[in-house]
């Protein structure tokens, strides 16, 4: 099975040569890497074309570009009807090639869900990357939507589907997995095609991330796709508007909101204190949950202030 691997990429010279080592030792070699680079300022793209001298399967496209632009690029670009997908800032697990092509045996397979876990320095950091990603044990095959730094799919649904939607800023890669699901095409959840993903660094970071997350949703209708994302969006506004309105009419029914609020926020505390034997999970998880709950929320609310 001959497999194009394609990845966007811009400004990334601190991390592309681990990714690109990461691509040439994989177990199962891909017939063709496509980097599509939106002019980095940086050394990018010098880095890729020193391996383009020694490996020329690798292809620098150049061309002003969004990440789903990027991507859809690059697809139109590849000799092969079965395309890997990863991200930079990225590095694969030796197999992970290998794995996430596997189920395309199976010839009603047309999307293959791979693997990701976020990987820290330790410090803060680490305690981010515990609340970005969810662990994989916990990832529902039925209901998993892929992300654009670990999938594999066929060029005919990606086709089928238009691509991925060029209009997007984030959230693209949602609304793409979305408009393959309803247009009825099989899905395939491979655990073991794992990508190591550096998480946010700092809070700052990690607010914005999950407030563009939001803002995705919001913007492309995904929201309206996702019925649980769709029922806590609906809930944590409801939860608002109650409390802020107790806080005028009833205030003890605002004071009992704010407890049970402060006990769900302690309590997914304890269970990471338990689950990572870390005392100081009682403290930081959180904060880091208030932060990432609510700066989705009102990422949601941008993007459909906006989306028309």
């Amino acid at each position: 099975m001959k497999v194009s691997l394609i990845c966007p990429i811009y400004n990334e010279e601190e991390s592309v040569e681990s990714l690109i080592e990461s691509m040439i030792s994989q177990t199962k070699k891909p017939d063709e890497i496509i980097f599509v680079d939106s002019f980095s300022k940086d050394k990018t793209a010098e880095i890729i074309k020193k391996y383009i001298r020694k490996y020329p399967f690798i292809k620098l496209i150049q061309r002003k570009s969004n990440i789903a632009e990027a991507r859809n690029i690059a697809v139109e670009a590849a000799k092969n009807e079965v395309i890997a997908c990863t991200d930079a800032s990225s590095k694969l697990d030796k197999n992970w090639l290998k794995e996430i092509t596997l189920p395309f045996k199976d010839k009603n397979i047309s999307v293959v869900s791979g693997g990701y876990i976020a990987v820290s320095e330790g410090g803060l950091e680490h305690y981010i990357s515990m609340l970005t990603v969810k662990p994989m044990e916990e990832w529902n095959e039925e209901t998993f939507l892929p992300s654009g730094r670990s999938i594999a799919f066929k060029r005919g649904a990606w086709k089928k589907v238009g691509g991925y939607p060029e209009n997007l800023y984030t959230g693209e890669d949602t609304l793409f997995d979305l408009k393959l699901k309803e247009q009825g095409y099989k899905f395939k959840l491979a655990r073991k095609a794992i990508v190591y993903w550096r998480g946010r660094k700092t809070i700052s970071k990690f607010v914005k991330q999950f407030y563009l997350y939001g803002k995705g949703d919001g913007e492309s209708g995904n929201l309206k796709r996702m019925k649980s994302n769709l029922l806590f969006f609906i809930g944590i506004n409801l939860y608002i508007f109650i409390f802020i309105i107790s806080l005028f009419v009833l205030p003890i029914v605002s004071f009992i909101l704010f407890l049970i609020l402060a006990i769900y926020f302690f309590i997914s505390g304890i269970k990471f204190a338990i689950n990572k034997k870390r005392l100081e999970c009682l403290v930081l998880i959180p904060v880091l949950l208030f932060l990432k709950r609510f700066s989705y929320i009102f990422g949601v609310w941008r993007g459909l202030l906006r989306w028309k």
